[in-house]
């Protein structure tokens, strides 16, 4: 799942609006920008293997550190406790765990049965909706369409910057996903995770576009 972590993300404003937008990226795709990390360092592997399942030609042989449940757990948990101590706002540093976390929930939909429960047991789950293309692909992009749909009620521009900033990334995020699920494989494994590492461009474009936008108050009549 790709633009299914960005939904969760933009929906993250209707709970606590006070993180920032970017803020909200990072958390929900912190598991991915951990990953490319090891991977190029070797402590994680993953390969290209057309047909391991039907959307996706990634097979991840060993991420534990980075996407099993105990460790989305626990970064979620780091994630928080950061944000907390540089904010004190306690309601968002609860938000931001349950963002981290979100990751490896969608990721277990999606996933064939490849995420480690722990680092240290080889059992793995995963409920396989990658191998189901077309329902995939309507239930990602209709969660996304949801998220960006909640991010508009609850904010609004403050210049036409930001209106057009979202848009914009809107359509990227788009377009991403669609060349994803029909495009060809990646040529390597390195290429991969120098894409992975490319979404902190996501993170300050989610920064960019909350510091053009306001919060939307609604305005209350009195009889």
């Amino acid at each position: 799942m790709f633009i299914g972590h960005y939904a969760i993300g933009l929906s993250g404003k209707q709970i606590d609006k006070r993180p920032s937008l970017g803020t909200m990226f990072m958390a929900v795709q912190w598991l991915d920008l951990v990953w490319p990390v090891l991977v190029l360092a070797g402590v994680e592997k993953v390969s290209i293997d057309p047909g391991n399942t039907v959307l996706t030609p990634l097979n991840f042989e060993y991420y534990p550190w980075s996407h099993s449940m105990l460790m989305a757990i626990a970064w979620g948990a780091l994630f928080g406790l950061v944000y907390y101590a540089r904010t004190k706002n306690s309601r968002g540093a609860w938000l931001l765990l349950f963002l981290v976390f979100s990751h490896w929930i969608l990721d277990w939909i999606t996933h064939r049965p490849d995420l480690q429960w722990t680092p240290f047991s080889e059992a793995r789950t995963g409920l396989g909706l990658w191998n189901h293309k077309w329902a995939e692909i309507a239930i990602e992009t209709g969660l996304f369409l949801i998220g960006i749909f909640i991010y508009i009620k609850v904010t609004r521009a403050k210049y036409s910057s930001g209106n057009w900033s979202l848009w914009a990334l809107v359509i990227f995020l788009l377009a991403i996903h669609f060349m994803n699920a029909f495009g060809d494989p990646p040529p390597n494994v390195e290429i991969v995770a120098w894409m992975g590492l490319s979404q902190w461009l996501l993170v300050a474009w989610g920064y960019w576009i909350d510091s053009v936008r306001r919060e939307r108050r609604v305005v209350s009549s009195e009889s």
